[in-house]
């Protein structure tokens, strides 16, 4: 007699395939998180490459470069802790890494420091914050006090200031008295403010490049240095007009987090678009410049972006030349936000860089010295 076996039926499958063990489903789940961590670690390399007039997603991941870096690095751990072949999936995303880890910190100087040859000019950029954005109650003259005595103190040979405000254009001289050659260019409201830039050399040379309906601006300064002419571009360019308190306030409104997030994200993304634009505009400048120059000031974007790419190219970054520590400039996150710089040409070197920790603006004071290498003629 034949005994009839009943087959399982397509309920009976569904169950036998939910009833898959839970070190199993947990381990698919780890495989999935690291793959996503992955692309997206990789999609933040590639950002510095592609305009964000094109696509502004992968700017966003550039922004986020350093928490994607770190949850690469978690997630590495916890694949070696837990014996997972695929700890080979965070090991290789991490690798580009290491190409970027000079932008953000350095141990010690490093004996490929150049020694100073000749001549040397001390700049230092720094965006005041109109001498009140970190204020706390503080009054502006007393901001502006503090500011100027860390000017005296560093004793810097230019000076390239951003968002400086000032009630009275004659009395500029009085506040920075040490600094016979000045150019700026001022927005005109209840108050001027704008960009300053200072020096000791003369200024024989000068241009403002203004971006239409923005409060942003780069000026233009030939410089006469010992050893040569030098066009400072002191650039402040378009920020997001947003602090971060704001946007976690905006992000934490009950039950209004996707629609705060949408507009943030379309604010950052047009903010993105009209600063590549603005860096477009100082490159034409550039590229009919008969002078080297130096490009230096907030730029308001990390070393992982396409502005940063596009105003180094054919330059040297000074904290990646001469630097060491962090190289955090914002004040907010500190140290993972670095949004100043200083870039020279390539003809010119660094010998010292250095960001100050000074309580006085949301951002730090960027001081480099350079030099023209002479044992290289």
């Amino acid at each position: 007699m034949v005994k009839l076996v009943k087959r399982p039926g397509p309920k009976h499958l569904k169950s036998q395939k939910k009833k898959m063990p839970t070190k199993e489903r947990l381990n698919r789940l780890f495989l999935w998180i690291l793959f996503g961590s992955g692309l997206l670690m990789i999609l933040s390399y590639l950002s510095v490459f592609i305009s964000p007039k094109v696509a502004s997603f992968p700017m966003f991941l550039g922004l986020y470069f350093i928490p994607l870096a770190g949850l690469n690095i978690l997630l590495f751990i916890i694949a070696i802790c837990r014996r997972s072949y695929a700890l080979f999936i965070p090991l290789l995303v991490l690798l580009p890494a290491i190409f970027h880890s000079d932008l953000f910190l350095k141990v010690g100087k490093g004996e490929d420091v150049p020694k100073r040859t000749g001549e040397a000019v001390k700049v230092l950029t720094y965006n005041v914050g109109r001498y009140m954005l970190a204020g706390k109650g503080i009054a502006e003259e007393k901001t502006s006090a503090d500011i100027k005595k860390l000017i005296s103190d560093e004793n810097p040979d230019i000076v390239c200031l951003q968002e400086f405000l000032t009630r009275d254009t004659s009395s500029l001289l009085s506040r920075l008295p040490d600094y016979p050659y000045r150019y700026s260019h001022f927005f005109h409201g209840s108050t001027f403010f704008g960009n300053i830039t200072l020096s000791r050399y003369p200024i024989v040379g000068s241009e403002a490049l203004t971006f239409g309906k923005s409060t942003n601006l780069c000026i233009k300064s030939d410089v006469k240095t010992g050893f040569g002419i030098i066009s400072i571009f002191n650039c402040h360019l378009e920020s997001y007009s947003m602090s971060f308190t704001s946007i976690v306030k905006r992000l934490t409104r009950k039950g209004y987090f996707r629609e705060e997030f949408i507009s943030l994200h379309d604010r950052i993304g047009n903010a993105t678009v009209r600063r590549t634009e603005q860096v477009e505009r100082i490159l034409e400048i550039d590229r009919d410049n008969q002078y080297p120059s130096i490009i230096c000031g907030d730029f308001n974007d990390t070393p992982v972006s396409y502005t940063y790419r596009q105003l180094k190219f054919g330059r040297k970054d000074t904290f990646s030349e001469a630097g060491e520590g962090f190289s955090s400039t914002y004040s907010v996150l500190w140290p993972l936000l670095r949004i100043d710089y200083i870039l020279i040409p390539d003809g010119l070197e660094c010998s010292d860089h250095k960001v100050l920790r000074a309580p006085y603006s949301d951002h730090y004071p960027v001081i480099s010295t350079i030099f023209e290498n002479n044992s290289k003629n």
